[in-house]
């Protein structure tokens, strides 16, 4: 086989099915999780999976009020030229909105710390761009031509990739009760790689990421009964 196709069909293969929520081993370079080498793989229903941890001493009786705090954007997902700053704002706003909207419905959300009220952290860490995956016809000789042309060229449909780290404290003493690490996935949403993200494309999998950070509070509450009773 030529070497140069037998070259573009292995680069081919490294493409294909790339893209995933789990955060990568470069996302897991987290900007304020505290425990990140105790994270462990979770996956609450199908495709939500993300990295979490949960103190082994925290204790459901000691919390029974929550703080949320609105989603922080960090600098470093500013950056990104074809993720606008006004977009990551709005995907700010709507995860405070409805995380706030949906733990209403279980906690007391209040809005000053207390000895019994846990706080909840959010921040949208970084972003960006990836190629979409390949699918298994363009790993065949002429579709690998076609789609590695593509990458190469730029006009290649790419996916955007979204870190938010959650982090669930003491309001008190910001003692660490547990956290978590997600990635809001939309894949082969940017026709190339010049075009700027529009909110739109993504609002659906935003409002779908939220049930992560929801499912991840209620998780967190589990052990925490399960904590109690064990050393009770």
């Amino acid at each position: 086989m030529n070497i140069k196709l037998l070259s573009i069909i292995s680069f081919s293969l490294v493409l294909l099915g790339c893209s995933s929520r789990l955060p990568t081993e470069d996302e897991r370079q987290t900007q304020f999780i505290k425990n990140n080498d105790k994270l462990i793989e979770v996956e609450y229903i199908e495709d939500a999976t993300g990295l979490q941890w949960v103190s082994p001493t925290v204790e459901i009786s000691e919390y029974n009020k929550i703080l949320i705090n609105d989603v922080g954007i960090h600098q470093n997902a500013k950056a990104v030229r074809q993720i606008p700053e006004s977009v990551l704002d709005k995907v700010s706003e709507r995860l405070t909105t409805i995380v706030k909207q949906e733990l209403t419905q279980g906690v007391e959300v209040v809005d000053k710390t207390g000895a019994d009220t846990a706080t909840l952290n959010i921040m949208i860490s970084r972003a960006s761009t990836d190629f979409e995956d390949l699918q298994i016809t363009e790993v065949l000789p002429y579709g690998a031509l076609i789609g590695s042309a593509k990458a190469l060229l730029g006009t290649r449909d790419r996916n955007v990739r979204i870190l938010v780290e959650s982090q669930l404290i003491d309001s008190k003493t910001d003692e660490v009760l547990a956290e978590r690490v997600g990635v809001i996935l939309a894949k082969g949403i940017l026709e190339n790689d010049d075009v700027e993200l529009e909110y739109e494309q993504i609002k659906e999998t935003v409002e779908l990421f939220t049930q992560d950070i929801v499912h991840f509070i209620r998780v967190t509450a589990y052990q925490a009964a399960i904590n109690e009773k064990e050393q009770s």
